[in-house]
């Protein structure tokens, strides 16, 4: 049970409160127990504290920093999500001032992925805050429901959430408890960020003690699990095991304890994942494997940087160094020039062909393939050095120089003796890419073309080693065209480094029907692969689906934006002049000329809402200015400036 005082959690059958000192019995003036007192739940201590404001639904979950309750406040008529502190914390009164001093520095935060905060309070031992209501669920849910993310959702939600934090880091805010069950969705699915503030104000001297860290241990980086002071790369740092979570469903590391997960993170490498089957799966670890530097110099230096890699706006060299290499069972095998074989003195290097040529394949001795070279014996090499550099020295130059040396002339000892000039090697012929294996049962014309074959080999230079990799160029596109690579985030990028094996490329464009085609590249392939895409007779929209916003067929198939306008400026509009019953937010839609300037503004509140509660109007106007006055980013159409109808969502703030 609970104290109904402090609501410490006190044992069954305890006559005090071990914190506060309340009596826990009533007591006759005789001093005779007469009844028990009744169980006092959390849930009913704060639907006590916040009666008069709020009615507290249900708790919604809870965490070791929190308590999460649906309610409803009263005043306004609208669902919120009210956040109260452990019920322990309010005898902090440090904790309880610095709480709510970030909190209020958090409550000023103003962003699209960052959940707004309503009001900072304390009623009695509750301390809480209040802030909106989300409907969708937390990205922890999604990865326990789907498992590993597609590479473009994953995409998606790292530039909303880096985006939320580049603003927070921009206002000197650090989170310090990125994690999957702080980043929410909306009912859009649009990202959005919670707790703000909150890691930080449990940063105090009394809560963490000297040296401790405040955080989720699978989620900190190496210098909060130091307990160093940190910036806002040790979010992005957080952030990147929540990626990585997304590619894989489970962290990069994890442990017994929180000590021996945080040495992890300070010691260990990241783990390359085992599958990732695509060029965009290996691209986007390559990215995480950056945000998740130790040193914190060797990240992202900002989120802004990382939202420009994720979104392909980075130069080539800061998607470079993003890259991993592919996986070694997808290349092809390259036979190596022999170390044992090779000669100890420089050689004249041969000229580079003009051309590529094709590799010839190494003959075989009437119809047998050439024997292995035989295994030397290190210890026999060994023997030999002793001997030569100790006392028998004249034993040993005898034996390397008139036994060993004649029939081994490329042994190590043989370089070291005086006057020795070993022989050049043969070149060596790469026989691993497209060479169709020596049939033993050859006719007698195979036999002649094998002798050819011994010719050619021997006035052939040795090939160069190929790269791991195919270049593949894809031309012939209309203007505006965007290619996608084995299912990849759609870009206007034209030149590709990819792996050996098949890739699917799918190029779509405005006026032509999709192109999708599979093309095979080889180690070393440079390939120009020309797109043929076909013209298609688009049907004119049906009236009204570009002139109506409020039509259920309103850029439908998305006819006619490929993303609408949007207001640059805060979706917040002060009403504190108008009173009366007023809801929470108002929808407005506003058409955007094709150079950010607003044409029209029409209102989304019906007349019979207006009627319902007059101060409507008022703040209808005061809208239409706030609007007119703003900046907006007009909408696009294959990557075009275009007029179209927006809709904004303005928050209503007394």
């Amino acid at each position: 049970m609970f104290c109904s005082r402090c609501g410490t959690s006190v044992q069954d059958g305890s006559k005090f409160c071990p914190t506060c000192g309340l009596d826990l019995t009533a007591q006759t003036p005789l001093g005779r127990t007469v009844t028990a007192p009744q169980e006092v739940t959390e849930l009913d201590m704060v639907q006590q504290a916040l009666a008069d404001e709020y009615e507290i639904r249900q708790e919604l979950g809870r965490g070791g920093m929190a308590i999460v309750f649906k309610a409803r406040e009263k005043l306004l008529d609208r669902e919120v999500a009210v956040k109260v502190l452990p019920f322990s914390l309010a005898f902090d009164a440090e904790f309880v001032e610095r709480f709510q001093r970030e909190a209020r520095t958090s409550a000023k935060l103003e962003h699209p992925s960052i959940i707004p905060i309503y009001r900072v309070g304390k009623s009695g031992r509750v301390i809480y805050f209040v802030m909106k209501f989300l409907r969708g669920s937390s990205l922890s849910d999604l990865i326990e429901k789907k498992g590993p993310l597609p590479p473009a959702e994953i995409r998606k939600i790292l530039v909303q959430t880096a985006s939320a934090l580049g603003y927070a880091h921009r206002n000197d805010i650090v989170h310090r408890d990125i994690k999957p069950d702080n980043i929410m969705f909306d009912e859009m699915g649009h990202a959005v960020v919670t707790d703000f503030g909150i890691a930080k104000a449990a940063s105090g001297t009394k809560l963490t003690g000297t040296g401790m860290s405040i955080g989720t241990p699978h989620y900190m980086s190496p210098e909060q699990a130091k307990a160093q002071p940190l910036d806002g790369r040790s979010d992005l740092y957080s952030l990147g095991v929540v990626a990585y979570q997304c590619l894989t469903g489970h962290v990069p590391f994890d442990g017994e304890d929180a000590f021996s997960i945080g040495y992890k993170h300070i010691m260990e490498e990241v783990p390359t994942p085992a599958n990732l089957p695509t060029a965009e799966h290996r691209k986007l670890f390559g990215i995480i494997r950056k945000m998740m530097a130790k040193a914190a110099s060797e990240r992202f230096q900002n989120a802004d940087d990382l939202v420009a890699v994720l979104e392909g706006r980075s130069v080539p060299e800061a998607e470079a160094a993003t890259m991993i290499a592919p996986a070694a069972t997808e290349a092809a095998t390259v036979a190596m020039p022999s170390l044992r074989d090779a000669p100890r003195v420089p050689t004249p290097a041969a000229p580079r062909p003009s051309t590529p040529t094709t590799p010839i394949p190494r003959a075989s001795v009437e119809g047998r393939p050439a024997p292995p070279p035989k295994k030397r014996s290190g210890l026999l090499a060994a023997s030999i050095v002793l001997l030569v550099l100790g006392g028998g020295g004249a034993g040993g130059y005898f034996y390397a120089s008139t036994n060993l040396c004649p029939a081994s002339p490329n042994n190590p000892v043989c370089a070291m003796l005086p006057g020795f000039t070993p022989p050049v090697a043969a070149p060596v012929i790469d026989t691993s890419r497209r060479v169709a294996a020596v049939n033993p049962a050859a006719s007698a014309d195979s036999t002649a073309a094998a002798d050819s074959t011994r010719v050619a080999a021997r006035d052939t230079q040795p090939a160069a080693p190929l790269p791991p990799t195919g270049i593949l160029v894809v031309t012939g596109m209309p203007s505006g065209a965007r290619i996608a690579v084995d299912g990849g985030d759609p870009s206007t990028q034209a030149r590709y480094e990819l792996p050996p094996g098949s890739h699917r490329v799918a190029v779509r464009a405005t006026g032509f029907e999709d192109y999708s085609r599979s093309i095979t590249i080889g180690r070393g392939d440079s390939i120009a692969h020309v797109v043929q895409m076909q013209r298609v007779a688009r049907a004119e929209p049906p009236r009204g689906q570009c002139d109506d916003p409020v039509a259920s067929t309103y850029n439908l198939g998305n006819v006619c934006f490929d993303r609408g306008p949007r207001l640059q400026g805060s979706p917040a509009l002060d009403v504190r002049a108008v009173s009366g019953d007023l809801p929470a937010t108002i929808t407005m839609y506003v058409r955007v000329r094709a150079d950010g300037t607003v044409e029209r503004i029409l209102p989304g509140t019906t007349r019979q809402e207006v009627t319902q509660r007059p101060a409507l109007s008022q703040v209808l106007q005061l809208a239409q200015q706030y609007l007119q006055q703003g900046s907006f980013q007009p909408a696009t159409k294959s990557d075009q400036n275009v007029a179209a109808w927006g809709q904004v969502l303005l928050r209503l703030q007394r």
